[in-house]
């Protein structure tokens, strides 16, 4: 009875995840469709302009320009004194700590397993089901990021912003370095541990990652000798920095590739969810039939093919009326496409009702 009582609680959790679903579908057909607009007037509008100097004509304008990038005050830590010339440079602490994992098993019974790992942020072990393991109550540091006091490419001078988008991608060497703070170097890492082989709960190991671009191209709003964002008439703003020489049609190009990826996969997200939502309303059905074996495995597969089939009409419903709000030619091939899937799942449902 148990079970049966959980599956009709998971009922309700089905319509909130359609309702989840749903939403970010439609969410993702109008966030494509903006997007779709304002990389169509990035393209229209950019100017590729040289390095070497500002031209005031282009005050406001989308410009894209490239170059060897000019760092001018290394970025620092104050707090353990390491220093780099880097653009950006990043702080990493991790806290030897505690973790709680649940496991369940067939009948819905929970036990608990506990291990120790290196994490960057701190793990509560006062909603542990278990005692004995405990946490310290705070991180001893923080991780922090550490800027360059400027970089440029020719005449231009990037924002802070935009040099925070030249990402931390290598790690630093601290072969030169000097503990600071009660720490010991070991490798990468200034850490608290006596042993590193066998660290102690609350041990703490800090290492730093910086940028090593040499090439930089950005693609943003002219503003005297800097840039701030591009905000098109869709609403979307665009302000890339790219490693490498790349031309403004070409960091677009990296742009829509982007725009793209996250359509589809929001898209394969929201119709998991949309599916997932679907066969947790239809669960007491499997429950009930699962008292005879045989009948819940043939019920239970039924289910999640009709779940399968009844989400896909679903999503598609969605996007295609959200997209016939934009683009109309798509939106009715997509909702012909729902229409045959439809008729489809209530074919199969009519073939196995029996």
């Amino acid at each position: 009875m148990k079970k049966l009582g959980n599956s009709f609680a998971g009922v309700l959790i089905g319509f909130v995840l359609l309702v989840v679903g749903t939403v970010l579908l439609w969410w993702n057909e109008g966030n494509n469709v903006r997007n779709l607009k304002a990389t169509g007037e990035a393209s229209k509008v950019l100017i590729d302009v040289s390095n070497e100097k500002v031209d005031r004509d282009n005050e406001g304008k989308l410009v894209a320009t490239n170059g060897k990038v000019a760092i001018s005050g290394e970025a620092a830590d104050p707090v353990f004194g390491v220093k780099a010339n880097t653009a950006h440079m990043v702080r990493e602490v991790e806290m030897f700590q505690w973790q709680e994992s649940v496991h369940t098993d067939s009948d819905d019974k929970k036990t608990y397993s506990y291990k120790k790992v290196w994490s960057q942020s701190l793990i509560d072990s006062s909603e542990f089901k278990e005692s004995g393991h405990d946490n310290p109550a705070a991180m001893p540091y923080k991780s922090e990021e550490f800027l360059a006091a400027s970089v440029k490419i020719g005449a231009f001078s990037l924002s802070k912003g935009q040099i925070k988008k030249m990402f931390a991608n290598r790690d630093l060497s601290l072969l030169d370095a000097k503990p600071a703070r009660n720490l010991k170097i070991s490798g990468d890492y200034m850490t608290s541990s006596a042993d590193e082989v066998d660290p102690k709960v609350g041990d703490v190991r800090i290492s730093w990652r910086y940028n090593d671009w040499e090439e930089v191209s950005v693609l943003a709003k002219q503003r005297s000798d800097s840039f701030e964002d591009f905000v098109s008439k869709s609403g979307k703003t665009i302000n890339r920095v790219e490693k490498g020489l790349l031309s403004g049609r070409q960091i677009v190009d990296v742009v829509k590739t982007e725009n793209k990826a996250t359509k589809w996969f929001l898209r394969a997200l929201g119709f998991a969810i949309v599916f997932g939502g679907y066969f947790l309303i239809l669960g007491p059905i499997s429950t009930i039939a699962s008292f005879v074996p045989i009948f819940g495995t043939l019920v239970g597969g039924m289910l999640a093919v009709v779940s399968f089939l009844v989400g896909a009409v679903h999503s598609l419903v969605f996007i295609a009326i959200a997209w016939i709000r934009f683009r109309p030619i798509l939106g009715v091939v997509l909702l012909a496409l729902a229409a045959g899937l439809f008729f489809a799942a209530r074919y199969l449902t009519k073939k196995n009702k029996a």
